[in-house]
């Protein structure tokens, strides 16, 4: 192990191999917030679809109710209030599941990245463990030659 010590590129093979480590915690920290976006987002695609099915009963309620022949203009009118609100939440609630979209496509978009920068840090790596290598045998040759 003596002369791996006096191996030149040394201190950029340990480089290389502490980068590889910072770019695999950087993919599980990734891989970590695309996991909790995926979650808000599919929490939010479950309020849309609530929202979705409470104005369409509303909807339903008002409908029924006009086709009764003793139904008054007040309860026709609360009916038509209860419906714009039952809009306006699936309103609300279709922006925060288009955020929480957004803001998943920008995780999945972080996630590619750190996949990338983790390819390219092994790349580095394994040209430096090649070279190293090759040095290895070149040493070992020599030192074969010169007990010969």
């Amino acid at each position: 192990m003596a002369g791996e010590d006096r191996y030149r590129l040394a201190p950029v093979r340990d480089a290389r191999a502490r980068d590889e480590r910072i770019r695999r915690g950087d993919l599980a920290v990734a891989v970590g917030d695309a996991n909790e976006t995926a979650a808000r987002l599919d929490a939010a695609r479950g309020r849309t679809a609530a929202a979705r099915d409470q104005l369409a009963a509303a909807i339903a309620a008002r409908d029924a109710l006009t086709a009764t022949a003793t139904t008054r203009a007040d309860q026709l009118v609360r009916a038509e209030q209860f419906i714009a609100r039952r809009r306006a939440v699936l309103d609300r609630v279709l922006g925060e599941e288009l955020r929480a979209e957004a803001a998943h496509d920008t995780r999945l978009g972080s996630l590619d990245e750190a996949r990338r920068r983790l390819v390219r840090a092994r790349a580095d790596r394994e040209v430096i463990e090649r070279h190293f290598t090759a040095w290895r045998q070149a040493q070992k040759k020599l030192a074969d030659r010169r007990e010969d």
